[in-house]
């Protein structure tokens, strides 16, 4: 009895490895079929961006090539606080009008 289980077992296990690793192979195939159009990367389309900014009689515009309007926007913003500071001590209300300005711009 004991031979006929062992027996029994043993082609049990074979076919199940066999089995098992022919559909793994299977799922791996399909696994990186699928996800090799997610491996194909194209880059960023940049456009050109151009912002407007008025502090009383003062403009200033700045121009900058972007794969988003939010970067772009980021980097006028930062441009447009250092233009209208001048790398000098300002006052606190001085300072929040610039960043109300610079957060502010217009889109050209």
């Amino acid at each position: 009895m004991q031979s006929f289980i062992k027996s029994f077992l043993k082609s049990i296990n074979k076919s199940f490895s066999k089995s098992f690793s022919k559909s793994f192979i299977f799922a791996l195939i399909t696994l990186v079929g699928l996800s090799a159009h997610a491996w194909v990367s194209t880059a960023p389309v940049e456009k050109e961006f151009s912002f407007k900014f008025q502090m009383k009689n003062e403009k200033y515009e700045y121009s900058q090539k972007a794969g988003s309007y939010e970067e772009a926007f980021e980097k006028a913003a930062q441009s447009c606080y250092r233009h209208f500071k001048g790398g000098r001590q300002i006052s606190e209300d001085r300072g929040l009008d610039i960043i109300d300005v610079c957060a502010n711009p217009r889109t050209i």
